[in-house]
Protein backbone atom coordinates (compact mmCIF):
# COMPACT_ATOMS: atom_id res chain seq x y z
CA UNK A 1 0.00 0.00 0.00
CA UNK A 2 2.95 2.37 0.64
CA UNK A 3 6.55 2.17 -0.36
CA UNK A 4 9.04 2.48 2.47
CA UNK A 5 9.77 6.07 1.39
CA UNK A 6 6.08 7.04 1.22
CA UNK A 7 5.43 5.64 4.69
CA UNK A 8 8.47 7.43 6.13
CA UNK A 9 7.32 10.73 4.63
CA UNK A 10 3.79 10.30 6.01
CA UNK A 11 5.15 9.45 9.43
CA UNK A 12 7.45 12.48 9.36
CA UNK A 13 4.47 14.78 8.71
CA UNK A 14 2.55 13.07 11.52
CA UNK A 15 5.49 13.51 13.86
CA UNK A 16 5.94 17.21 13.04
CA UNK A 17 2.21 17.93 13.43
CA UNK A 18 1.85 15.44 16.31
CA UNK A 19 1.09 17.92 19.08
CA UNK A 20 -1.32 19.82 16.84
CA UNK A 21 -3.22 16.63 15.96
CA UNK A 22 -3.32 15.56 19.58
CA UNK A 23 -4.72 18.90 20.76
CA UNK A 24 -7.17 19.46 17.90
CA UNK A 25 -10.75 18.40 18.59
CA UNK A 26 -11.31 17.93 14.84
CA UNK A 27 -8.30 16.03 13.51
CA UNK A 28 -7.57 12.33 13.77
CA UNK A 29 -5.31 10.10 11.70
CA UNK A 30 -5.85 6.36 12.02
CA UNK A 31 -4.31 3.26 10.50
CA UNK A 32 -6.33 0.72 8.53
CA UNK A 33 -4.77 -2.61 7.64
CA UNK A 34 -6.86 -2.52 4.45
CA UNK A 35 -6.13 0.95 3.05
CA UNK A 36 -3.40 2.54 5.17
CA UNK A 37 -3.55 5.92 6.91
CA UNK A 38 -6.88 7.74 6.99
CA UNK A 39 -7.56 11.36 7.93
CA UNK A 40 -10.77 11.85 9.90
CA UNK A 41 -12.48 15.17 10.43
CA UNK A 42 -14.20 14.60 13.75
CA UNK A 43 -17.35 16.22 15.10
CA UNK A 44 -16.57 15.65 18.77
CA UNK A 45 -19.82 17.28 19.94
CA UNK A 46 -21.95 14.73 18.07
CA UNK A 47 -19.39 11.92 18.35
CA UNK A 48 -19.37 11.54 14.61
CA UNK A 49 -17.02 11.81 11.66
CA UNK A 50 -17.79 14.59 9.19
CA UNK A 51 -15.57 13.23 6.43
CA UNK A 52 -12.78 10.79 5.70
CA UNK A 53 -9.74 11.22 3.45
CA UNK A 54 -7.62 8.18 2.57
CA UNK A 55 -4.01 9.38 2.71
CA UNK A 56 -2.21 8.34 -0.41
CA UNK A 57 0.89 10.42 0.32
CA UNK A 58 2.51 12.85 2.75
CA UNK A 59 1.58 15.78 0.53
CA UNK A 60 -2.13 15.03 0.99
CA UNK A 61 -1.75 14.89 4.77
CA UNK A 62 0.41 18.00 5.05
CA UNK A 63 -1.92 20.00 2.82
CA UNK A 64 -4.89 18.98 4.91
CA UNK A 65 -3.16 19.83 8.18
CA UNK A 66 -2.12 23.27 6.87
CA UNK A 67 -5.74 23.84 5.90
CA UNK A 68 -6.92 22.79 9.37
CA UNK A 69 -4.52 25.26 11.01
CA UNK A 70 -5.88 28.00 8.73
CA UNK A 71 -9.45 27.03 9.60
CA UNK A 72 -8.62 27.30 13.31
CA UNK A 73 -7.59 30.93 12.75
CA UNK A 74 -10.73 31.71 10.75
CA UNK A 75 -12.91 30.16 13.45
CA UNK A 76 -11.20 32.29 16.11
CA UNK A 77 -11.83 35.46 14.13
CA UNK A 78 -15.45 34.46 13.63
CA UNK A 79 -15.16 34.70 9.87
CA UNK A 80 -16.89 32.07 7.79
CA UNK A 81 -15.05 32.47 4.52
CA UNK A 82 -12.53 30.60 2.43
CA UNK A 83 -8.84 30.72 3.33
CA UNK A 84 -8.14 32.48 0.01
CA UNK A 85 -10.36 35.34 1.26
CA UNK A 86 -8.41 35.79 4.52
CA UNK A 87 -7.62 39.40 5.32
CA UNK A 88 -4.01 40.49 5.99
CA UNK A 89 -4.29 39.99 9.77
CA UNK A 90 -5.75 36.51 9.33
CA UNK A 91 -3.04 35.61 6.81
CA UNK A 92 -0.35 36.83 9.18
CA UNK A 93 -1.75 34.69 12.02
CA UNK A 94 -2.09 31.64 9.78
CA UNK A 95 1.55 32.00 8.70
CA UNK A 96 2.66 32.53 12.30
CA UNK A 97 1.00 29.27 13.31
CA UNK A 98 2.23 27.30 10.30
CA UNK A 99 5.84 28.48 10.41
CA UNK A 100 7.05 26.04 13.13
CA UNK A 101 5.74 23.12 11.05
CA UNK A 102 6.97 24.42 7.71
CA UNK A 103 10.44 25.05 9.09
CA UNK A 104 10.62 21.31 9.68
CA UNK A 105 8.86 20.45 6.42
CA UNK A 106 10.12 23.07 3.93
CA UNK A 107 9.36 20.81 0.98
CA UNK A 108 5.64 21.37 1.64
CA UNK A 109 5.67 25.18 2.01
CA UNK A 110 4.09 25.49 -1.42
CA UNK A 111 0.96 23.76 -0.08
CA UNK A 112 0.43 26.53 2.46
CA UNK A 113 0.99 29.16 -0.22
CA UNK A 114 -1.51 27.40 -2.49
CA UNK A 115 -4.27 27.69 0.15
CA UNK A 116 -4.42 31.43 -0.39
CA UNK A 117 -5.13 31.10 -4.10
CA UNK A 118 -6.99 27.79 -4.38
CA UNK A 119 -10.70 27.62 -5.16
CA UNK A 120 -11.23 24.89 -2.54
Amino acid sequence: MYTKEQKEKLEKVMEVFGDYMKESPYVEVVWSEKIGYIFLNVDKKHQDVDFIIPLDCAETLCGRLCYEVAQDVLMLTGNDHAVREADPLEKAEIWRRLEPYLEQLPEYRYLAEKMFTSEE
